[in-house]
């Protein structure tokens, strides 16, 4: 655990007195920062995040213990230390009130300033180990519950563990998760942890990493569906998550974990990806309905019919399954905000009222992508970011559409390839700067998203048919 200190007091030679007393003892670069009022304190604190702070009592505006009192709410771990010419038991009953571990009173010698920081960092130490085994015992806790649920163990410790790890849990279920590309794990592990707001334990087994979520309210199938297929979209590698419905009863949850077992066989039968819960069998075929929506939200609508035409093959007259297929399709999409409005199947076995449903369904969810402003989104993220090392796949995460559906968007509003885009609007940022004649060619390179000032050069001649330097002569000299 490293130490950094920052000091507050209004008048400098004090600060500077206690920062020699500091680094003399522990070290240059131990202290972070200075600040001379309570306001400029609560500033620095958000930036700095110190581990300890040396407080002065007495200071115009905000004043030592003002201060302390708002940083506590925001950084309730930052421990501080208060220093007073003032030998006043008030202030030091209010400081202790407040959180304040020691009390130094001016003017104080060298030893005990010392003295009080080692004080205050040795309890930092203490409660950093503390939270290590805290956290190691209920990794291994939580280990051990979901061991247990996926052998179907409930014996009665479940349950204790269950209150100790997830007191609010009102539901949960199980996802098992396959990643063409490893690489994208961590992006998923966060993602599910911002969902379940940290209510989840994750297993990895050979190539597949298992999930347990839980919810604080009794979750349902379509928001669950939508966390799913916001997985699948994320980056443009292939992705097969199978779910296991939610339940409320501790004894039921097992039976979440063979679930997601089943749609997970179920669904690593298409070479696409996709996610859903377990599908009913009929002679043998697999179809997985939510691949079907998610072919729709990428506006594969060929894609998405050739499924269908699958389901068609293998189930002639099943009239029950396309009513599924069709009401899930609707349900989806107003999940996500898109009403289908008066667009109907007239009848559920017609493969051409299909192709025609499929169609004007990929056609409302364009449209509605469009009218939300997701390619102005992304226009407006990259006029912000053209300077910085930006992608096709981080600017399609931030819009939060699937890379190839992005692209393919971005290039019809457009009428230019993401990267043309980019390229296009650098060069007529590079051309600005050259113009104003300020900067050297390296300073421009980096102004304008390019760490190799050589590589900055071949795309400006590539696009302006000079180099930056023939450029910049021609426009001066005129």
């Amino acid at each position: 655990m490293n130490l950094n200190i920052m000091l507050v007091d209004d008048e400098m030679i004090e600060r500077k007195a206690m920062r020699k007393i500091i680094e003399d003892h522990f070290g240059k670069g131990v202290v972070c920062g200075e600040a001379s009022n309570g306001r400029q304190a609560i500033q620095m604190a958000d930036q700095l995040q110190p581990n300890i702070m040396l407080m002065d009592v007495k200071m115009p505006g905000i004043d030592g213990l003002e201060a302390i009192e708002i940083i506590r709410k925001k950084h309730p771990k930052i421990k501080f230390i208060m220093v007073s010419a003032y030998d006043s038991f008030d202030y030091a009953k209010k400081a202790m009130k407040e959180g304040v571990k020691e009390y130094i009173l001016k003017p104080a010698t060298k030893e005990e300033t010392i003295e009080a920081i080692l004080k205050v960092y040795q309890e930092i130490v203490q409660e950093e180990e503390q939270l290590k085994k805290e956290r190691q015992s209920k990794r291994i806790a939580g280990k051990h519950f979901i061991h247990k649920l996926m052998e179907f163990d409930l014996s009665e410790e479940l349950e204790e563990i269950k209150r100790e790890l997830f007191q609010n849990m009102r539901s949960a279920f199980f996802m098992i998760v396959a990643l063409e590309n490893a690489d994208e794990q961590r992006f998923i592990s966060e993602k599910i942890h911002e969902w379940s707001k940290g209510g989840f334990i994750q297993e990895e087994r050979k190539d597949q990493q298992i999930y347990f979520i839980t919810k604080e309210h009794e979750v349902g199938k379509a928001e669950i569906l939508t966390l799913a297929r916001k997985l699948v979209l994320s980056g443009d590698q292939r992705k097969w998550i199978g779910i296991g419905f939610p339940y409320v009863r501790l004894e039921e949850i097992p039976n979440s974990f063979k679930e997601a077992r089943i749609a997970f066989s179920q669904i690593k039968e298409t070479k696409h990806g996709g996610y859903g819960f377990p599908i009913s069998q009929s002679d043998g075929s697999v179809v997985n309905m939510e691949l079907i929506i998610n072919l729709i939200f990428q506006n594969d609508p060929d894609q998405a019919m050739e499924l269908i035409r699958r389901i068609f093959e293998k189930e002639k007259g099943n009239e029950e399954r396309f009513q599924e297929l069709y009401f899930l399709i609707r349900n989806q999409l107003k999940v996500e905000g898109i009403d289908l409005g008066q667009i109907q199947l007239n009848n559920v076995l017609s493969v051409t009222d299909w192709e025609n449903f499929i169609q004007l369904c990929s056609l409302q969810v364009r449209q509605y992508f469009l009218s939300h402003g997701y390619v102005e989104r992304a226009k407006n993220y990259i006029q912000n970011r053209y300077n910085e090392p930006i992608s096709l796949e981080e600017v399609a995460e931030y819009v939060q559409l699937s890379t190839p559906y992005f692209a393919k968007m971005f290039k019809e509003e457009t009428g230019k390839t993401f990267i043309d885009y980019l390229t296009e609007l650098r060069m007529m940022k590079a051309k600005e700067l050259l113009l104003k004649n300020e900067l050297t060619f390296k300073e421009i390179s980096y102004q304008v998203g390019y760490r190799d000032p050589n590589y900055f050069s071949r795309v400006f001649k590539k696009y302006f048919k000079r180099s930056p330097r023939d450029f910049q002569n021609e426009i001066l000299k005129k």
